[in-house]
């Protein structure tokens, strides 16, 4: 099988290509905005239908692991089925996310109704699955995956800013305000469930959708301690809601506009302390729990421990490419 990885040079993408280029069936090809070194690599606008058309020639299938901004999520997806019904390349794995289901709570299951209202992140989310189905009512076939908070080696995410918080003072135990599910799934997981459903029967008109969540996720209070103990970041504070709205709301927009500030004149180099935006707030004391029976019974996902899981993200994480941000980040919003 040829499959071509969009955003390839992410941190799920860059694993995946790794782990499908291992395997004895599958011809891999990564694919980015950028060139890499290696025959095996492409340089693709994927919101370019014309580009990603002539590029998804001979493929069998794709897997969509674009991030960015709303126009490379919902665009670059709309995009993609055109290119991929013009190319007759049959098969798209596309990643989404939990965020799909919006202010959702309780026990969530796959064929719960999509909320776009969470954000713009949620909403190009939905338009990206919107695209999905129009490529199956076009003939081809699709497998969605909505994967919770992905962690393991590499995540910045939901390992390298949360370690560097942990690190400041500025988190801890939240209280009531961290005791939503985290709905962690480690990356290994993600991509174990992509190759899986590049190689899952699909019937005509279908297109199948799993959750991915560990089944022993904690909640974030508990992830919270955890890491910090497997960082050494202790003691463990207590952050009281006062001061988590204050880091998020005062101190997080014009750090977040600094960030940008300084992309733009391409000071790559220069350290600011990690924003935290006030969506996360709502994310930490959200009770929604993902329920991925699905992924395991039907798809084949082994799930990694967390007991593992958390012991090689602190390991990522403590390694000296990830740190030394901890001394910008004590200088705001602490008591």
């Amino acid at each position: 099988m040829r499959v071509l990885v969009l955003g390839a040079s992410g941190h799920i993408g860059a694993r995946l290509l790794g782990m499908l280029q291992a395997t004895p069936w599958a011809v891999a090809t990564g694919a980015s905005r950028h060139m890499r070194n290696g025959a095996s690599w492409l340089e693709i606008d994927s919101r370019d239908p014309r580009e990603l058309a002539q590029a998804l020639k001979g493929f069998d299938a794709v897997v969509n692991c674009v991030a960015g901004d709303a126009a490379s999520i919902a665009g670059g997806a709309r995009a993609l089925v055109q290119a991929a019904l013009e190319a007759g390349c049959r098969r798209i794995v596309h990643l989404s996310t939990m965020s799909v289901y919006g202010h959702a709570e309780g026990k969530v299951r796959e064929d719960a109704s999509l909320d776009p209202s969470l954000g713009w992140y949620g909403r190009a989310k939905c338009e990206a699955e919107a695209a999905m189905r129009d490529f199956v009512q076009h003939g081809g076939e699709a497998v969605l995956l909505r994967p919770g908070c992905v962690f393991g080696p590499g995540s910045q995410l939901w390992v390298g800013r949360i370690g560097r918080w942990l690190q400041a003072g500025r988190l801890g135990d939240l209280g009531i305000a961290g005791d939503g599910w985290a709905n962690l799934v480690h990356v290994d997981d993600v991509c174990q469930a992509l190759l899986l459903a590049l190689q899952l029967p699909v019937a005509q008109g279908g297109m199948p959708v799993f959750n991915l969540a560990a089944p022993d996720s904690p909640r974030w209070n508990d992830y919270f301690v955890d890491l910090a103990l497997e960082i050494k970041a202790t003691p463990v504070h207590r952050i009281g809601r006062r001061q988590l709205q204050l880091d998020a709301w005062v101190c997080g927009p014009p750090l977040k506009a600094a960030e940008r500030a300084l992309k733009l004149l391409g000071s790559h180099g220069a350290k600011l302390p990690d924003a935290l935006p006030p969506g996360l707030l709502g994310l930490w004391s959200q009770h929604i729990h993902l329920d991925a029976q699905a992924a395991g019974s039907q798809l084949g996902v082994q799930w990694t421990p967390y007991a593992v899981g958390l012991q090689d993200s602190a390991q990522w994480f403590c390694a000296p490419a990830t740190t030394g941000q901890t001394a910008l980040d004590n200088m705001i919003c602490t008591p």
